[in-house]
């Protein structure tokens, strides 16, 4: 699902030629505020497609932006990108303030725990707990049907909201060639590692690109890039740092009046009652649901002699789809979020695409 970037350079970080490994929403944020930072630095910005990469995370169609997490770390980051989603015009534009309503049981201490943190970053206005009664009254009776338990616990902050996510990452990656960045469409085979100093990187069809700093944001691919690059440098595997995961996403295309039903929804991550997963407010009339059981898929890579998490590269189960190339068991566990979010008011809702997002 993403990871911060890595970062190789052989020469102070303020030096003029970058390259950038990945062109989801890591990497493209990265080339852009780079460029803006610094006007005459190179910035090469690399994918296995033309832009937008449909199998990168980001190529969705809303997230979540939100400052609702347990680390205070992630909190205090969350509240700074939400200010950005809301005051910088050329992002705005994407951004949608509908609210986060998250759910957990009364085991569970996120919801006190999301509380301390915006109380201690003096964030708390906005964010107001709810009885499973109350909430049913709320959003004009959306979650009446919602699957509930006297004693789970309910918090909305009205301060989150949505991005339409796509829209928001191809924008940006035309900006960012705007501002001069040079975009190259495909994919990397391999990292260029001598005495233990990235110097560039090489592509499937054997071009060579050098810079001074090479930075990584492939996500869930880093583990295999850096393993097919330096099989035999332990110190450089990712070992245990960064694990790959997926989710499985599904979309409902919405007739007009199901859209009036749940257009002013807000953004839900329910994870009570054995279920865990989340649901946006429609973008362009799709309705998208996501089951946070998450999973990997690990192989053995030979070279290395280590076992990894790598996605798949199956582009009918790495990229929207139709639903027969997702596994029973998943579509099994995305109709149990549906179901436990919107009950009796789920009828009629039919998945048209789904994907699975590394």
């Amino acid at each position: 699902m993403g990871s911060f970037p890595i970062v190789f350079y052989s020469a102070p970080v303020r030096m003029s030629s970058y390259i950038i490994v990945g062109a989801g929403v890591f990497g493209v944020s990265t080339a852009y505020h780079l460029k803006k930072q610094i006007p005459s630095a190179s910035v090469t910005l690399i994918d296995r497609t033309d832009p937008p990469c449909p199998i990168a995370a980001s190529h969705d169609i809303n997230k979540i932006v939100r400052a609702d997490y347990e680390d205070i770390f992630y909190c205090s980051l969350g509240l700074e990108t939400l200010h950005a989603w809301k005051t910088d015009p050329f992002f705005n534009q994407w951004f949608h303030p509908a609210g986060l309503l998250t759910v957990t049981d009364r085991k569970s201490h996120l919801i006190e725990k999301i509380l301390e943190n915006l109380e201690k970053l003096d964030a708390k206005s906005g964010a107001d707990p709810f009885t499973p009664r109350e909430i049913s009254a709320k959003f004009d009776g959306i979650f009446s049907d919602m699957r509930l338990r006297p004693d789970d616990k309910l918090l909305f902050n009205g301060s989150a909201g949505i991005a339409e996510a796509e829209k928001a990452l191809s924008a940006t990656i035309q900006a960012c060639m705007d501002l001069g960045v040079r975009y190259v469409a495909a994919p990397v085979s391999r990292l260029i590692i001598n005495d233990k100093v990235c110097k560039g990187v090489q592509t499937d069809d054997g071009r060579t690109l050098s810079a001074q700093n090479i930075i990584l944001s492939t996500g869930a691919a880093t583990a295999k890039l850096i393993a097919d690059s330096a099989p035999q440098q332990a110190e450089l595997q990712v070992g245990p740092r960064i694990t790959a995961r997926a989710v499985c996403c599904a979309a409902v295309q919405l007739d007009e009046q199901q859209v009036r039903k749940f257009k002013k929804v807000p953004a839900v991550a329910h994870h009570a009652g054995g279920t865990q997963g989340e649901t946006m407010p429609p973008v362009d009339n799709l309705l998208k649901f996501i089951s946070d059981i998450s999973f990997q898929n690990t192989v053995f890579h030979p070279e290395s002699g280590q076992r990894i998490s790598v996605p798949f590269t199956d582009q009918s189960r790495s990229q929207w789809t139709s639903p027969e190339y997702i596994p029973s068991e998943l579509k099994e566990d995305l109709d149990n979020v549906i179901k436990s979010l919107y009950g009796k008011k789920a009828s009629g809702l039919k998945t048209t695409t789904m994907r699975i997002c590394w």
